[in-house]
C-alpha cells in the first residue's frame, strides 16, 4: 500500500483548482473526501454560486472527482483512467461537468447526506438504524435496484452506450474471484484443508464469466449493465432516516452513487456484493440493523424464478466477505481480533463451497434464507 506523500497530494490539489478555475465551477476550496478508494475525491465550495437551470435550486457544494491511472489509496495499483468517461450518461447524480483531459468530474452533492456505511458503524447508528428503519432501508435498496436490473436487462438498455467497460471489469475481477483463493492460501491456509477443489471450481468458472462478452439478443436475463460497485459506501440517505420515514410509503430518500464500474455483468455481483457488505458491518461492527437490512434488501428485490440464481448470489456474497482482507492496507494492523477475522473467512468460504454445491438446507439457517423462500415446488435444485 502506496498512497500519495504530502507533496504530491498537494500538487494534485492544486492541478484541481487550477482546472475548476477556469470553469463556472471554480471553487474557494476543497475538502478530501476519505470515501474514495480509486478515485480522489472532493467537496468543493463554489466561490459563485450557480442556479440549476431546471429546478432553479442554488447550487452553493459540489462533489469533484479526479480519476489517475492508479487507485487513490495506492499508486502502485494502476487503474485505467477510461473508467470517468464511464459515469457521463447517468443522472443520479447529476454530472455537471466532465474535464476529459486530466480526468475531473464536477458532480452534484448532496450536502446533508450520509453515505450507509458510516451510519452503520457510527457511534449512534444501533439507535437510528432500528429494526425498522434498517428494513425499510434495505427494501427501499432492493426495490430500486430490481427496477435498475429488470431496465438494464431489458431491451430497453443503452448498454452499447457503456460498453462491456472491460478495464473495470478486469479490476472486478481482480479483487474479487482473483483474489479469495489467495487471501486463504496466503493467510488462512487451515481453511482450505478440504474445501480447495469448491473454491478452485468456483474461481475457474468465475474466470469464463468474465470474458463474457455483451452482444445483442442475449438469452440469459441475468447478464446485462450492473452497477458493478454496489455497496453500503455509495448508498446515500438524506439525513438521518427515522421511523417516520420507514412508515412512509415512499421510505426514506436514497441516492446510488459512483457509477465508474457500471459494467456488463450478472445481477448476481451486485446483489450479492450488497449482502456480503451488509453482513461485514454486522460481523466486525455488531451494527444491530443489519440483518434486518439483509433481510428487507431481498425482500424488496422481489422473488427470485429459481434456485440456481440464489446460490450465485450467495457465491459472491462469499466471495465479497473474504475480500474484506484486501480492501484494507496489507501491511497494516488487523483492526479486530484475528479470531473474529478467521470466523469471517471460514463463513465466507462455506458460502461459496455451500453455494456451489447448492446446499440449499445449510442458506436455510443463514442471513440469507430468504432468497430460497419461494413457492412450494417452485426453483428446486
Amino acid at each position: 500500500m502506496a498512497p500519495l506523500s504530502q507533496e504530491e497530494t498537494d500538487a494534485l490539489v492544486n492541478k484541481v483548482f487550477r482546472a475548476l478555475s477556469e470553469t463556472s465551477y471554480a471553487c474557494s476550496s476543497l475538502k478530501h473526501l476519505t470515501n474514495g478508494t480509486t478515485n480522489f475525491v472532493f467537496r468543493g465550495e463554489l466561490i459563485q454560486p450557480i442556479r440549476e437551470e431546471r429546478s432553479e435550486n442554488i447550487v452553493t457544494t459540489v462533489i469533484v472527482k479526479h480519476s489517475l491511472e492508479h487507485a487513490a489509496l495506492n499508486k502502485n495499483l494502476p487503474i485505467d483512467t477510461s473508467r470517468a468517461s464511464g459515469v457521463a450518461g447517468v443522472k443520479a447524480p447529476r454530472l455537471h461537468l466532465f474535464i476529459r483531459d486530466i480526468n475531473i468530474q464536477v458532480l452534484e452533492d448532496f450536502p446533508a447526506a450520509v453515505d450507509l456505511k458510516s451510519l452503520f458503524v457510527s457511534p449512534t447508528g444501533n439507535s437510528i438504524l432500528t429494526a425498522s428503519v434498517a428494513t425499510s432501508v434495505g427494501h427501499g435498496i432492493g426495490s430500486w435496484l430490481r427496477s435498475f436490473h429488470d431496465w438494464s436487462m431489458s431491451s430497453n438498455a443503452k448498454l452499447g452506450y457503456v460498453g462491456n467497460n472491460e478495464p473495470m471489469r478486469k479490476l472486478k475481477y481482480t479483487i474479487t474471484y482473483d483474489s479469495h483463493l489467495k487471501v486463504l492460501e496466503n493467510n488462512f491456509p487451515d481453511l482450505l484443508e478440504g474445501h480447495r477443489a469448491a473454491l478452485e471450481q468456483v474461481k475457474d468458472a468465475a474466470t469464463k464469466e468474465f470474458e463474457k462478452a455483451s452482444k445483442d439478443g442475449d438469452e440469459d436475463k441475468n447478464w446485462g449493465l450492473i452497477h458493478g460497485d454496489f455497496w453500503t459506501g455509495n448508498v446515500l440517505l438524506r439525513g438521518d432516516p427515522s421511523p417516520t420515514d420507514a412508515q412512509h410509503p415512499g421510505g426514506p430518500k436514497l441516492f446510488i452513487v459512483d457509477w465508474e464500474f457500471t459494467q456488463f455483468g450478472h445481477r448476481a455481483y451486485d446483489i450479492g456484493q450488497m449482502i456480503g457488505d451488509i453482513y461485514e458491518r454486522w460481523h466486525f461492527w455488531e451494527a444491530d440493523g443489519a440483518l434486518p437490512a439483509i433481510e428487507g434488501f431481498i425482500d424488496g428485490y422481489g422473488g427470485l424464478e429459481a434456485d440456481d440464481l440464489a446460490f450465485r448470489i450467495a457465491i459472491h456474497a462469499g466471495v465479497q466477505l473474504i475480500g474484506w482482507y484486501i480492501r484494507r492496507a496489507p501491511n497494516s494492523p488487523l483492526r479486530f481480533p484475528l479470531e473474529k477475522v478467521t470466523d469471517a473467512m471460514r463463513i465466507g468460504r462455506d458460502w461459496i463451497e455451500k453455494g456451489w454445491q447448492k446446499d440449499r438446507t445449510y442458506f436455510e439457517s443463514t442471513p440469507m434464507a430468504a432468497l430460497f423462500k419461494r413457492e412450494t415446488g417452485s426453483g428446486k435444485p
